[in-house]
């Protein structure tokens, strides 16, 4: 046999399927998550690049929000408890890749909004500054806010956080986004800091800018999954 069941209770069998199925949607939630904000990177370089306006990110900003949005808060997704409706779903076919063409057009619709909203603060730190490093600041700081919100997006492909039921709370990814976000303001605030990074002190309007442009993409990723509950037949 492929299995032996060593426990004649089969309570035990159903919590290990249980397991079994959080370990691997926990997979393919931090999997998912660390794609999607990596391709934002990549999207808004060559959207920048493509429409003439300058490079929005240095070498140090983009090593910087690789391992400050994307480590932490990717590890933090492994430890999500299992999702309400887990053992309600159909099991999974044997020969089911971990993501199939649809799992990476959803990857690449959300992290369009956040690569929309960093080019958006971009866009206005040029009419503000002109190109340079104040408008780079900008979207530096926009792109890490939006990937750091973005882990609380990846923690279901279907609950939003404007659903009556929540999910379950993940502790370690609000300390994972709570100290990154911590970090980030850093940047804002240390001299060395800023200068290591290239950045910029802002003011309240462009923070302002900042906040919008990253919880804009972030309330859109999650309307769409509302969007899609609701045109389902069943909803």
């Amino acid at each position: 046999a492929d299995i032996i069941v060593e426990e004649d209770n089969l309570e035990i069998l159903i919590k290990a399927l249980e397991e079994g199925r959080t370990t691997y949607n926990n997979i393919r939630k931090s999997v998912h998550f660390f794609l999607a904000t990596n391709l934002t990177e990549i999207q808004v370089m060559f959207a920048a690049m493509a429409l003439g306006i300058g490079f929005p990110l240095n070498v140090m900003q983009l090593l910087w929000i690789n391992i400050i949005s994307d480590i932490f808060p990717g590890l933090a997704l492994s430890r999500e408890a299992p999702e309400p409706d887990l053992m309600e779903q159909p099991p999974r076919p044997a020969d089911r890749p971990l993501f199939d063409a649809a799992d990476f057009k959803r990857m690449l619709v959300e992290s369009s909004f956040i690569s929309a909203g960093a080019l958006a603060a971009y866009g206005y730190g040029i009419s503000s500054y002109g190109m340079g490093a104040a408008a780079g600041s900008m979207a530096f700081q926009s792109l890490t806010l939006g990937q750091l919100l973005h882990a609380y997006s990846s923690r279901s492909e279907t609950s939003s956080v404007f659903d009556r039921e929540r999910l379950p709370t993940n502790n370690y990814l609000n300390v994972a986004v709570g100290g990154s976000i911590a970090l980030q303001l850093l940047t804002m605030v240390v001299p060395a800091l800023r200068r290591f990074l290239g950045v910029t002190p802002l003011n309240l309007i462009d923070a302002a800018v900042i906040g919008a442009t990253a919880i804009g993409p972030f309330v859109a990723n999650e309307l769409r999954k509302l969007a899609k509950q609701k045109s389902k037949p069943d909803a």
